[in-house]
């Protein structure tokens, strides 16, 4: 029973606060990874976050009703400029770190170029 409550205890702490769920860093050094946090109700918001070396991160939508999201494999191609975060066996974002260009698979949508989160942001929520 005990390590039931404790188990219990650990996921709410995990689904509580903000989660980096996937990250890559690019060969120019560019920082890209999703981010789960808990929303409003039982959702959570899911993000993409990237920051190119020396500047701010820069947030883009991937939902706000989103399920539990518990990680997520990455995988980068160098030659084409671009890193996969997938969701299961099933790809959720690409984007091309060149031309910050977002692909979110599910929504069919192309985004480019994010918006810029507040000066000293982490996606750890630290």
């Amino acid at each position: 029973m005990l390590l039931l409550i404790a188990l219990s205890g650990y996921f709410i702490y995990r689904a509580i606060r903000p989660r980096i769920i996937g990250r890559a860093v690019a060969p120019d050094g560019t920082e890209m990874c999703v981010v789960q946090r808990l929303s409003d109700g039982p959702w959570f918001a899911t993000g993409f976050y990237y920051r190119r070396p020396g500047q701010r991160w820069h947030w883009m939508y991937y939902g706000h009703e989103d399920n539990y999201w518990g990680r997520s494999r990455v995988t980068v191609d160098t030659n084409a400029g671009a890193v996969v975060f997938h969701r299961g066996s099933t790809p959720a974002i690409t984007f091309h770190w060149a031309t910050e260009t977002y692909f979110h698979h599910r929504r069919q949508t192309i985004t480019a170029n994010g918006s810029p989160m507040p000066e000293g942001w982490e996606p750890s929520g630290r």
